[in-house]
């Protein structure tokens, strides 16, 4: 009788809780989505730029001084970020939206670059 009842309890508890609930010392979605969109515009930088600039000893080193930057920027350390980072991997359903969001962000600002765009009109051969 013990066994159901104990179960039972589990069911009960685990039921219960909000599958979308932040832990009040996890970096909440909005502030996270920032994050990771400044640490994927500096690894964009450090592969477009860095890689190029043959005055620059170790890429992985700057790359990790771009990247604490921008946890400074946004007044965090390493281990704050990395320990939101596990948690939000360990919950899919909340981690898929952020994503989602940070893509469409992506997507958004690449249409305008290519809106604002000069076109270039092509020279055509003269008719005879």
């Amino acid at each position: 009788m013990r066994i159901p009842v104990l179960l039972f309890c589990c069911w009960l508890a685990t039921g219960c809780t909000n599958p979308g609930h932040i832990p009040s010392d996890v970096i909440g979605k909005d502030s996270m989505a920032q994050i990771l969109w400044d640490l994927v515009q500096a690894d964009q930088f450090s592969t477009n730029y860095l890689v190029k600039d043959s005055a620059r000893m170790n890429v992985k080193t700057e790359t990790m001084k771009l990247y604490d930057e921008v946890f400074a920027l946004h007044h965090i350390s390493r281990k704050d970020f990395d320990k939101s980072f596990q948690f939000y991997l360990d919950h899919p359903d909340i981690t898929t939206v952020m994503f989602d969001s940070i893509s469409a962000r992506a997507n958004r600002m690449r249409t305008e670059v290519y809106r604002t765009r000069p076109v270039k009109t092509p020279i055509s051969p003269p008719v005879k």
